[in-house]
């Protein structure tokens, strides 16, 4: 039988050693990790820049529309403002005081021997603040505003002191349907002062005549 001799047997022993080498096969184990963690972070910072111009892109959208907003939200307070100044002079337009109806009722409510010299009024306007009134359980909050004060004022003159037609002026307007309606009360008028003494008539020296003034408060209203 031929004996067969394999002169490169070591050679190709080295050769399968060195395939079977573990430090070589770990650094390529490793090579192909440190690949894979390598596309991992590209693809996080990927991710990251397509997410960055998604959030710029949704900020620039929310602030237009934010700009939007306010300026809706603006134009609504300025709205609101401009219907509470239109309210404010409607009411006062539907509340203020009116010099007729009280001239009408003046005229209606005349006594003989009276002359009515003067009229006038006192009109102010004070601001109120909001403030509460009471305690406990019966606490009431007032709203704040401006309230309004009127005082009427009325000059006479009485032709026949003894008659006391002053007094009869005085209770013809107290009974008066209209200042009772706008006084809510009967005794609206009262003698302001004293009445003055006796004064001769200019244009009749023989006849004389006292003034008097009356005086009547109406109820405070208050302007919101």
């Amino acid at each position: 039988m031929p004996i067969q001799i394999n002169l490169l047997a070591e050679a190709q022993a080295a050769e399968e050693l060195r395939r079977k080498d573990p430090v070589k096969r770990g650094i390529w184990i490793a090579g192909f990790l440190v690949s894979l963690v390598l596309l991992w972070i590209l693809k996080l910072q990927c991710d990251i820049w397509f997410g960055q111009n998604t959030y710029n892109r949704l900020e620039n959208e929310w602030k237009r529309d934010f700009d939007k907003y306010a300026g809706v939200t603006n134009q609504q307070a300025r709205t609101a403002e401009v219907n509470q100044k239109l309210a404010a002079l409607d009411s006062l337009a539907t509340n203020r005081f009116l010099w007729a109806p009280v001239l009408n009722a003046l005229q209606k409510t005349m006594v003989d021997h009276i002359q009515v010299t003067h009229i006038w009024c006192e009109q102010s306007e004070t601001e109120e603040a909001a403030h509460d009134v009471g305690s406990g359980s019966s606490k009431m909050h007032v709203a704040g505003g401006m309230v309004e004060k009127i005082i009427l004022y009325i000059e006479a003159e009485d032709t026949n002191p003894k008659g006391r037609n002053y007094d009869k002026y005085k209770e013809s307007l107290c009974s008066s349907d209209f200042f009772v309606k706008s006084l809510k009360r009967k005794d609206g008028f009262v003698l302001d002062g004293t009445l003055s003494g006796p004064v001769a008539d200019p244009s009749d020296p023989g006849r004389q005549f006292v003034t008097f003034k009356l005086k009547s408060i109406f109820p405070e209203v208050v302007h919101q």
